[in-house]
């Protein structure tokens, strides 16, 4: 079970990264529409904040984490609180606030102030599933791979104006996410929940994408 998590998580991340960084920053960043990254800022200045408060008050992250007992107890704060403290500490922290930095801005240029449905919704389906699959903990991964499962889907969506491979990436991304839930791992539902919204919102808001930007894209990807 634990090499199965461990590959599953490896794929969808890797998978992610190549789609985000490669693809999207590098070829389609400057075709997409320009937004101030109001979420992006907020989310990321809230993580760090707290972060800070856990580290400098203990009794801050035993306040706000994931906790079956006490949220059943009627501390229901404790279903977004957790998305915001890093129990695993300065690594998880560190891992997370990269991931936040990479895909949160992206997610933002590609579906403006909706950011805020990817980001929180797929938290609250992560925060349900590890209620059950692991009653102690927080991160802020679930709702970062609820943005991540947001990105693929658009690559996916867009995927006549991406070169072939990066849409295989995509696709192992959301296998991956598959396997997770099999590993018990909240990390799949959540990247599900993203890519299911995600496609969603690429659907009602496709006509809004002018053809000529498409057109550049698919010149400047050879395709």
């Amino acid at each position: 079970m634990a090499v199965a998590l461990y590959v599953s998580n490896e794929i969808t991340i890797v998978s992610s990264m190549v789609c985000c960084w490669a693809y999207l920053y590098k070829q389609r960043w400057r075709y997409l529409k320009r937004r101030p990254l109001v979420a992006t800022t907020i989310l990321i200045v809230l993580t760090v904040l707290t972060f800070g408060l856990q580290l400098a008050y203990p009794e801050v992250l035993y306040a706000l984490r994931r906790d079956a007992v006490a949220m059943r107890s009627g501390e229901w704060w404790r279903l977004i609180t957790p998305l915001f403290v890093q129990p695993s500490g300065v690594g998880q922290f560190g891992f997370n606030l990269l991931f936040l930095a990479v895909f949160l801005p992206m997610g933002e240029r590609i579906y403006g102030a909706r950011i805020w449905l990817l980001y929180f919704v797929p938290g609250l389906v992560g925060q349900f599933v590890n209620f059950w699959w692991d009653p102690h903990g927080g991160g802020s991964s679930p709702a970062i791979f609820g943005v991540m499962g947001s990105v693929l889907v658009y690559v996916l969506v867009h995927r006549k104006e991406a070169p072939k491979q990066y849409w295989w990436f995509a696709l192992a991304g959301l296998l991956g996410a598959v396997l997770m839930c099999f590993a018990r791992s909240g990390h799949g539902p959540s990247l599900l929940a993203g890519a299911m919204l995600g496609a969603l919102l690429c659907r009602a808001s496709r006509k809004e994408q002018p053809d000529t930007a498409l057109e550049a894209v698919a010149e400047s990807a050879g395709v």
